[in-house]
């Protein structure tokens, strides 16, 4: 059967738009091609418009599943709805003896502390994570059960925990190291549960117009989950598995168990070994190359150079891609040598979330061919950004997230959601792409760097193919594998209040309609 689809905006990728498009056997088809087909039938878009089918090249569904199905404090504005969302989960989960919940505003936590939180929750466990899940901030049951005193609290090789004048625990622990102390001590969840956190993060994604995603953090047992659930999972998975600088070579050896696993799944596969190198600017843990205004410190390097390197070679001596986490414009440069010193992998190396640059590091990421994923929903000055300002000043702030920047120069510039830390959908971070704010009240963070429709769907499409290694999927031009999306409405014609209502109507991969279901 081929089929036109008509009476709407058809974007094919690469700033070219058309009024119909031609499909058969999943996928693309010329004109001529369909008026010899013997089979034939017409779809009529309405007025809505065709785009490629998103892809989210940084995420973690596994993580935002679990998140889901606990302690939810997303929307409180204030500390009074904090308070009071807490009484109303410890009121309906009586019997739970540890709880975990996120993600709060972090400009809520200003000049609080674990005591706060006791006058809800005293008597198990209260871990709750910020919105850039790099922090916790936890109720005195919790520094309790973990053995963090004022006398023993542990050397920490990076990372932090908060302490008061007198030198006990405030209640917040910032990056992996330090939030670990505690994290280790929940309660294990189940495979089973596990399944079922990532069913609900599908169910999601698809229902946003994503066919394929990459969890950016695969710790041992997680893979496992991945293919438990692969004969129900709809959506193409790729997933990174996290380097521990601690022990490097702890992540080969969980390769190696894996790879005839993956070998027989069609649609998920182990990408490459994610990096993380430094920490984010909420937590003044991002590798700068000027100290922060808050500690006068550079951040937190995670990595040795020589040892990075060599993890990198050997990676890639494995067919894997390197994805690195760099945020600040030392990590970032500290990233790049990296890749340049070590051995070329047959997929350009990515640095995740590029959040601080400069014109020297944006050439030399193009001289070294690296894609940058970026988070676009970050670049609006909402409470996450603002709350960043104490520690790297208005300057730094007003430059990130140089997008444009970036494409200009040709860089692959692919678009990642980072969920659960912003909106798993893509038109938002398309919408904050091109209008540098998320709503109409809100001032433009940097608009110099503000990019075009076209760029925005590209970078969370053809880009992320680009860089997943896909060379058939990720526009709609003839001979593309047929992926794509119906969202309502005429994208071309939407202002930024009217994105963010935008809906979807249809999801196809490789042909098949996954949305609505058949």
């Amino acid at each position: 059967m081929a089929t036109r689809f008509h009476n709407g905006p058809v974007y094919l990728g690469n700033t070219r738009w058309a009024n119909e498009l031609f499909v058969a056997d999943g996928k693309v088809i010329a004109d001529q091609e369909f008026s010899q087909s013997p089979d034939q039938e017409e779809l009529d878009l309405q007025g809505n418009t065709l785009v490629p089918a998103f892809r989210d090249g940084h995420a973690h569904p596994l993580f935002a599943g679990g998140e889901l199905s606990k302690l939810d404090v997303t929307n409180c504005n204030n500390l009074e709805d904090l308070g009071r969302t807490i009484i109303e989960y410890r009121k309906s989960n009586p019997t739970l003896n540890w709880i975990s919940g996120g993600a709060y505003d972090r400009s809520l936590a200003i000049g609080q502390t674990s005591i706060f939180l006791d006058q809800f929750v005293s008597d198990v466990p209260l871990v709750l994570h910020a919105d850039d899940h790099h922090t916790i901030w936890v109720n005195s049951k919790a520094l309790e059960v973990a053995s963090l005193k004022a006398s023993q609290l542990p050397q920490l090789r990076t990372g932090s925990i908060d302490v008061d004048e007198h030198g006990s625990p405030t209640g917040f622990l910032r990056e992996f190291e330090a939030t670990q102390l505690i994290q280790h001590l929940a309660p294990k969840e189940t495979t089973a549960e596990r399944v079922a956190h990532l069913m609900r993060a599908e169910k999601l994604l698809l229902s946003s117009g994503i066919v394929e995603i990459q969890d950016a953090w695969i710790d041992e047992a997680m893979a496992e989950v991945f293919l438990k659930a692969s004969p129900n999972l709809k959506l193409d998975y790729k997933l990174l598995l996290r380097a521990d600088p601690e022990q490097p070579e702890r992540v080969f050896d969980y390769h190696a168990r894996l790879v005839k696993d993956f070998s027989w799944t069609q649609n998920m596969a182990i990408q490459g070994i994610k990096y993380f190198i430094d920490g984010v600017f909420g937590s003044a843990t991002a590798l700068v190359s000027s100290p922060y205004d808050s500690t006068g410190n550079f951040g937190d390097c995670n990595w040795n150079l020589e040892e990075l390197k060599e993890s990198i070679s050997r990676s890639h001596n494995l067919g894997l891609q390197t994805h690195l986490h760099a945020i600040g414009d030392a990590g970032i440069d500290f990233a790049l040598s990296a890749i340049q010193q070590a051995e070329i992998g047959t997929l350009p190396a990515v640095i995740a979330h590029a959040e601080l640059t400069s014109p020297e590091i944006l050439a030399k990421a193009k001289q070294l061919n690296v894609t940058l994923c970026l988070q676009p929903f970050w670049a609006q000055n909402n409470n996450m950004l603002l709350s960043c300002v104490q520690h790297i000043g208005h300057h730094r702030k007003d430059s990130l997230y140089a997008i444009k920047d970036m494409l200009s120069l040709g860089i692959n510039v692919a678009f990642g959601s980072d969920w659960p830390v912003s909106s798993y959908r893509p038109v938002d971070g398309i919408a904050v792409a091109i209008h540098r704010r998320s709503n109409s009240a809100m001032s433009q963070h940097n608009p110099l760097q503000a990019i075009t429709l076209e760029q925005a769907i590209d970078c969370y499409t053809s880009g992320v193919s680009r860089m997943l290694g896909n060379s058939h999927r990720g526009t709609l031009v003839v001979g593309q594998d047929f992926d794509a999306t119906v969202l309502t409405g005429n994208l071309r014609q939407k202002n930024l209040d009217e994105f963010f209502s935008t809906e979807v109507l249809s999801v196809y991969k490789t042909g098949v309609r996954l949305l609505p279901h058949n």
